[in-house]
């Protein structure tokens, strides 16, 4: 994966290392370019710069099995940088000095 050049500005949802988390991991580096994750053994840390969006339809494709958003996300989400907003679609994650992003449907 092809990270950001600095992790200073980056967008940074951490996820446990289950496999729901490697799946929304999986995900968000399908739906977005730049991504960066280090694997801090019981969470992945995910760097994307700017904005990073999420769909529960892919997570739901990596994972191979039904997803609820925001719930299970919020589960396997124990903290993030930024701002988020989450629907039962899908979750976008932004830096406070963009404007909100719109949210995957």
């Amino acid at each position: 994966m092809t990270g950001p050049r600095s992790a200073e500005g980056a967008i940074r949802p951490v996820l446990q290392a289950t496999a729901l988390g490697r799946a929304i991991v999986a995900a968000i580096s399908m739906e977005n370019e730049r991504t960066d994750v280090r694997d801090e053994g019981a969470y992945l840390r995910v760097l994307v710069p700017d904005v990073c969006r999420v769909s529960r339809a892919e997570v739901e494709r990596q994972h191979g099995q039904p997803v609820s958003f925001p719930g299970d996300l919020e589960l396997a989400m124990p903290s993030f940088s930024g701002l988020v907003r989450m629907t039962e679609n899908g979750a976008a994650w932004w830096r406070s000095s963009h404007p909100e992003p719109e949210v995957p449907s």
